[in-house]
């Protein structure tokens, strides 16, 4: 049976291009080490060839690789077909193997605020344990974009950690901004690198940057503050 982390999470990565957000998903895909890993990669990311799974291109190929009792998979989304068909039968293979980590890169291209497909919805609402095929599994769940607003509003009102670099958009900071207390000149101006993240296990939140060492990347966060 694969390892079973203490405790399934969902996380969240947002930020404009260039902030850092998929080396700091690595990090932490690299650091929690999951002996089942899936990925959802949207726009054949060079960035995700290394430690982030075998590429496949065929979804019953990537869907019979999971049987294995450990794997690290990646698929290459088809876009000469039905991207949302994809994810759909994607999500439901990640929900019937379980005590996986899926991570979903690009999710504004496959979610909307107001829109989730009925797979995806399943494996946030109920994936952290559940029961399937006669006994308790548990499903992590990452995901990435730019805009929070563009991605599925109950995925990140689920989630037990959002990260998040510059935001491009003054409507997304200011809904952070309020929700977390801080001014939306923060988000907007955010060095490349620099990041702010709220935890539903922390009190206040987490501000710090990301550097690189080698090839890998590390993240050196600040003290934690309250509001501001």
């Amino acid at each position: 049976m694969a390892r079973r982390a203490s405790k399934a999470l969902a996380q969240a990565a947002f930020g404009a291009r260039g902030t850092g957000k998929t080396a700091w998903v690595k990090r932490q895909i690299a650091e929690a080490r999951p002996r089942r890993l899936l990925v959802w990669d949207f726009k054949h990311d060079p960035s995700l060839r290394d430690g982030m799974g075998a590429p496949y291109t065929s979804l019953p190929e990537l869907i019979r690789a999971m049987k294995a009792p450990g794997f690290q998979l990646r698929y290459l989304v088809d876009h000469s077909r039905d991207v949302h068909a994809q994810f759909e039968l994607f999500c439901q293979a990640a929900y019937m193997a379980g005590d996986l980590l899926m991570f979903v890169d690009e999710l504004p291209e496959v979610t909307k605020a107001n829109k989730a497909p009925p797979a995806w919805r399943r494996c946030v609402n109920v994936g952290r344990e559940y029961s399937h095929g006669g006994r308790i599994k548990t499903l992590s769940i990452m995901a990435a974009g730019q805009r929070p607003a563009e991605c599925d509003k109950t995925f990140i009102a689920n989630c037990d950690v959002i990260h998040t670099g510059r935001l491009g958009d003054v409507a997304d900071a200011k809904r952070f901004a309020r929700s977390w207390g801080v001014d939306p000149a923060e988000l907007t101006n955010l060095p490349d690198l620099h990041w702010i993240e709220k935890r539903a296990d922390t009190p206040g939140i987490v501000r710090g940057v990301l550097s690189f060492s080698g090839t890998k990347a590390t993240a050196t966060a600040s003290k934690k503050r309250g509001a501001t």
